[in-house]
């Protein structure tokens, strides 16, 4: 049976596959595209709300390695994002990373790209949030950032990446020993959901579900099947007894059901940052034909 948390997953791993596809192009027109990943705009929207700050603590606020953060860096020091400043404070040897006015145009883009998507997400958290057991009605996030807020990031984006923080933490509960499936990358994710939803899936037409190449889409399959998950099956396909489709296998199966469950008991930790997420999304989908910031 199929419940508004099962919607709301399936949404929202559809909404990071389209946001990254729509953020992540080459940066060659702002207008166009950013050409960002998920841990490179985080760390634009940190720098723009919290101001300057040092690798290490870019890398708390990515909980990632120091390599990969000095990776991120990298691509957004190279697209002209971010700069690294030396010697401004008592220890002329730290290093601490400014975004750029360029920085700040791709938060603005991103933010519009992420209104123009977000409906079907924000239906299904409506859905959720209303049709909730609470004692009471959801309170909005009202605390103050530490430090000034610049401009550039709008509430939509801000409470995106908090809403995406919040909901990978059942995702790492439940699934975070099976790399196919962490929550850094949703595509594994999105196919377990589908299937689970619709029914086997034609291999040809994973490409396009995940918005990857067709050798990319047989990577994670194999990975999916490694991990005991999804099985490639012939001879169900009207009228083509060759046809290839994938489908869950029970563990598969077990295992969506599980995250399912555990976003549905971590729901009254989630609902500020779902209601603040609606209220930001509604606003900025209203402003769509308001000029660019």
């Amino acid at each position: 049976m199929v419940n508004d948390v099962d919607t709301l997953l399936n949404r929202l791993c559809h909404l990071m596959v389209a946001f990254e596809h729509a953020i992540g192009r080459e940066a060659d027109d702002l207008d166009r595209s950013p050409g960002l990943d998920m841990p490179g705009l985080a760390v634009l929207v940190s720098l723009d709300l919290f101001g300057d700050l040092r690798p290490t603590s870019i890398a708390q606020l990515l909980g990632g390695t120091t390599s990969m953060t000095t990776k991120v860096l990298g691509r957004l020091e190279r697209a002209g994002y971010v700069t690294r400043r030396h010697g401004e404070s008592a220890d002329r040897r730290a290093v601490t990373v400014r975004v750029t006015r360029r920085g700040r145009l791709a938060v603005a883009r991103s933010e519009r790209v992420l209104a123009e998507l977000s409906v079907d997400l924000l239906a299904a958290m409506i859905v959720v949030d209303v049709g909730s057991s609470g004692d009471g009605p959801a309170q909005t996030r009202d605390e103050e950032l530490p430090g000034e807020r610049p401009p550039t990031t709008g509430a939509a984006l801000a409470e995106f990446l908090r809403f995406v923080v919040e909901i990978d933490k059942p995702l790492l509960a439940t699934v975070g020993g099976l790399d196919s499936l962490h929550p850094a990358d949703p595509r594994g994710l999105l196919i377990l959901s589908e299937l689970d939803l619709r029914g086997p899936i034609r291999i040809g037409a994973l490409p396009r579900l995940i918005d990857r190449s067709r050798n990319t889409a047989n990577r994670l399959v194999r990975d999916l099947q490694s991990d005991g998950l999804v099985r490639r099956s012939t001879g169900t396909v009207p009228g083509d007894r060759r046809g290839v489709v994938l489908e869950l296998t029970t563990v598969g199966r077990a295992v969506i059901r599980g995250v399912v469950a555990a976003v549905t008991a971590h729901l009254s930790e989630m609902r500020p940052s779902m209601t603040s997420l609606s209220l930001a999304l509604s606003g900025e989908r209203q402003g769509l034909g308001a000029p660019a910031r």
